[in-house]
């Protein structure tokens, strides 16, 4: 089976190891935020269609930082 296209705006990361120091260069960089690529394997539905979107789970295999 092909793989859909899809598109998404929102996503949460739990961030484990670099944590604290993620919280305070983002909140030193006045909202620029930190550009990042996330490899991730979609696993399964989180949430149930609410007529706009459907949240799922993903497992991170890596995150790099987009200098």
């Amino acid at each position: 089976m092909k793989p859909p296209r899809i598109t998404s705006t929102y996503l949460i990361l739990d961030v484990m190891k670099g944590r604290k120091k993620l919280a305070k260069y983002l909140a030193a960089s006045g909202g620029a935020g930190l550009p990042v690529i996330i490899h991730a394997t979609l696993t399964d539905e989180f949430g149930k269609d609410d007529g706009d979107s459907i949240e799922f789970n993903a497992n991170v295999t890596r995150v790099e930082v987009a200098a």
